[in-house]
């Protein structure tokens, strides 16, 4: 009885939060779970991409993202899947969804119950 108990809080927990970050999106005017607007997004690459060739450099990136250069570097070679060593705007658009359902998983509470010892 203890162990259902457990799993139905955690379960009310987790659509509580889903609906809390759903409001909290319509209230900026964002997609719930997308961050940025994609319109943002596309001004922001293009305003990165300074030979205007419709793909970001390393040094176009790092403009982009202001991050530390490691971080940023990191990022980069995770996101350019096709390692041609630029990044369009289809590898970023996937690079940030991956993200954000990660750190969705990350943030979700787990609907296990925990044992104790």
């Amino acid at each position: 009885m203890k162990r259902m108990t457990a799993v139905v809080v955690c379960a009310g927990v987790a659509m509580l939060m889903t609906g809390v970050a759903r409001a909290e999106g319509d209230a900026t005017g964002k997609e719930p779970g997308k961050g940025r607007k994609h319109g943002d997004f596309l001004e922001r690459f293009q305003k990165a991409d300074a030979n205007k060739d419709g793909k970001l450099s390393l040094d176009e990136f790092k403009t982009m993202s202001k991050k530390p250069d490691a971080e940023a570097e990191k990022m980069f070679k995770t996101a350019d899947t096709d390692n041609d060593g630029f990044l369009t705007p289809a590898e970023l658009k996937a690079a940030r969804q991956k993200h954000a359902a990660q750190k969705h998983e990350n943030a979700a509470p787990s609907a296990q119950p925990v044992e104790k010892k």
